[in-house]
């Protein structure tokens, strides 16, 4: 089983992919995931880092763009920008992953990445109660109110920009999760155990 996290800044997601990691005996990869590409890719984490759930245009397009030179020249993929070629190695890398047994990844379009596979569980986590991301932030990022706000929208933001970016589809849509949870409305602790009870659900058809 993988399980796929997608969130909102704020909306305690990472907390959450924590939390079901723990109870369900699975690895986790959030940052540790650009840590495993910089190593295994040789590719400096600062990079990847500046990189990271941040983007501006249309992949899909570029890479559209690089594959035609092929045929007239001896470009190729390594046309591409170098913040592209990193998402294609770090996609390499999720779906190494995902061979390798269970785990819970999050962001990074994984739900995208890994859509064709069965034992795939794609979540998103959101809440409707903007002050609720905002206390969190508050609370456990140290930043007063209005900073966690400014935080919470450039991030959501650049993660939206990220996700339609790779995958040409749009960010927190609900045609591309199994499951979407206002963790305003349930409360951090009942969404893992929601998400645990339909884990357990899904090992038992």
């Amino acid at each position: 089983m993988i399980i796929t996290i997608g969130r909102e800044f704020g909306s305690g997601g990472k907390y959450i992919g924590e939390r079901l990691a723990e109870e369900l005996n699975m690895k986790l990869y959030d940052a540790e995931l650009i840590k495993r590409v910089s190593e295994e890719r040789n590719i400096n984490i600062d990079l990847l880092q500046e990189n990271d759930e941040k983007h501006k245009k249309s992949f899909w397009y570029t890479l559209a763009m690089a594959s035609m030179s092929v045929s007239d020249s001896m470009n190729s993929l390594t046309e591409l920008p170098e913040d592209d070629k990193y998402f294609i190695e770090q996609a390499k890398i999720i779906e190494e992953i995902a061979d390798e047994g269970n785990s819970i990844i999050v962001g990074r379009c994984s739900n995208v990445i890994l859509k064709n596979r069965k034992n795939v569980l794609s979540v998103f986590i959101y809440s409707s109660d903007e002050k609720f991301k905002i206390e969190r932030k508050a609370q456990f990022a140290g930043l007063d109110e209005k900073k966690a706000l400014k935080m919470m929208r450039k991030k959501d933001k650049e993660r939206a920009a990220y996700y339609n970016y790779y995958t040409n589809q749009i960010w927190g849509d609900r045609k591309s999760y199994d499951l979407m949870l206002d963790s305003s409305k349930l409360g951090i602790e009942n969404t893992v155990k929601l998400i645990k009870s339909y884990v357990q659900y899904l090992a038992e058809k």
